[in-house]
C-alpha cells in the first residue's frame, strides 16, 4: 500500500512538472509571436535622419539651358505605422548642386553679344509619404510635396555686367525603396520629379542615393 501511494504521488509530480513545462513553454511562443509582430509594426516607423548623394538636372532657368549635376543634401522626417504593412510619414529635405550645374554661353539680342553664367543654388522640399513593407528589411514608398529651387544668373559686355537671383517653386512627386542594414541605420534609393510653377515646360529630375538612421 504505501509502496502504490508513493508511486501515484511520484506520477502526479511528474505529471505536474510536465503540464507546468508545456504551459511555460506556450507562454513563451506567444510571446515570441508577439514580441515578432511588435517588431514588425514598429520597423521604419519614428524620426529619422539622412545623407543623399545623387544626380540632378534642372531646365528650370531663365537661359532655357539644362543645368545637370551632382546633389548634396539630407532630410529628417517622421513616420507611423497603420497595421502591420503600411507607413504614413512627412519629411523636410535641402541640397544643393555642386558638381556640373553651371550653363556658359552667349546671347545675341540685337546684335549685341552677351556672356551668361547659369547656375542651381539650393533646392528644399517638404513631402508627405506613404510606405509598403516588402519584407522585414525593405520598404518601397511613394511621397508627393511642394519644392522651391534657387538659381542664379551673371549676364556681361565689355561695357556693363549684372547679375540676379531667381526662385522658383512647384510640385514634387517621387518614389524609392529603404533597406535596413541594421536595427537604426538604412540606405535608400529614390526618383524624383519636379514641375515648376514660374518658368514654362520646366522640369527637374533627380536620381539619388542614401544612408539614413533612425531613433
Amino acid at each position: 500500500m504505501r509502496t502504490s501511494i508513493m508511486l501515484i504521488a511520484a506520477a502526479a509530480a511528474s505529471l505536474l512538472g510536465a503540464t507546468t513545462a508545456f504551459a511555460q513553454e506556450g507562454t513563451t511562443t506567444t510571446e515570441t509571436a508577439s514580441d515578432a509582430g511588435a517588431a514588425r509594426k514598429k520597423a521604419f516607423t519614428g524620426l529619422r535622419a539622412e545623407a543623399t548623394i545623387g544626380f540632378d538636372q534642372s531646365d528650370a532657368n531663365a537661359v532655357g539651358d539644362n543645368l545637370p549635376g551632382m546633389r548634396v543634401g539630407g532630410a529628417v522626417g517622421y513616420d507611423l505605422a497603420i497595421g502591420k504593412t503600411f507607413t504614413i510619414g512627412a519629411e523636410a529635405g535641402i541640397g544643393w548642386n555642386v558638381l556640373g550645374n553651371t550653363s556658359l554661353g552667349y546671347l545675341h539680342p540685337d546684335g549685341e553679344v552677351i556672356n551668361y553664367r547659369a547656375s542651381a543654388a539650393h533646392d528644399i522640399d517638404v513631402s508627405l509619404r506613404i510606405g509598403a513593407k516588402i519584407d522585414r528589411k525593405t520598404l518601397a514608398y511613394v511621397k508627393a510635396g511642394w519644392a522651391d529651387a534657387a538659381y542664379r544668373y551673371q549676364f556681361s559686355t565689355p561695357d556693363w555686367g549684372t547679375q540676379y537671383g531667381h526662385n522658383d517653386d512647384g510640385i514634387r512627386v517621387g518614389a524609392g525603396i529603404e533597406h535596413m542594414l541594421t536595427k537604426r541605420v538604412y540606405a535608400k534609393a529614390e526618383y524624383r520629379f519636379t514641375k515648376y510653377d514660374d518658368i514654362a515646360d520646366s522640369n527637374r529630375h533627380q536620381l539619388l542615393t542614401g544612408v539614413g538612421v533612425r531613433f
